[in-house]
């Protein structure tokens, strides 16, 4: 379709010249450099297709949790957590009220879908602490 529309353009420009020179308005030289900047963008439904395929062929299996924010939060939004390889790649909430139909959508707070951050921050505590120095001087020793 792109290559048609710039031949198109091209011919038009062509034709209006005087035999040496080709008249080229500003609406054709609009045109053809339109035609051209979109080239690259149009694609083949096969090739669209092919890209789907390998996408989700190079995909590793995806398990969903179900589970709630524990984090600073009083509501316990119900979140599932999307887990690959052991390691949760994504947070989503729940789409519906399938849970009970008398309650209204009960979607996760912004704190429940950081919650992902907060499991793998490195400033997080892995294990059991204890202060050893005075307050403020960031001295610890684990416990455990």
């Amino acid at each position: 379709m792109g290559f048609y529309l710039t031949s198109r353009i091209m011919k038009n420009i062509k034709s209006q010249g005087n035999g040496e020179q080709p008249a080229i308005s500003r609406r054709h030289f609009i045109q053809a450099s339109s035609a051209l900047i979109a080239l690259p963008f149009v694609s083949s439904p096969a090739t669209a297709q092919a890209r789907a395929v390998t996408a989700t062929e190079n995909r590793p299996a995806e398990k969903v949790v179900q589970t709630c924010s524990t984090f600073d939060c009083g509501g316990k939004c119900d979140i599932r957590a999307h887990v690959s390889d052991g390691i949760v790649t994504r947070i989503s909430t729940r789409p519906d009220n399938a849970l009970d139909a008398q309650m209204p959508v009960m979607r996760a707070c912004v704190r429940g879908r950081a919650y992902r951050k907060f499991v793998y921050h490195p400033d997080r505590l892995k294990y059991p602490m204890k202060r050893v120095g005075k307050r403020g001087e960031g001295k610890f020793e684990r416990i455990s």
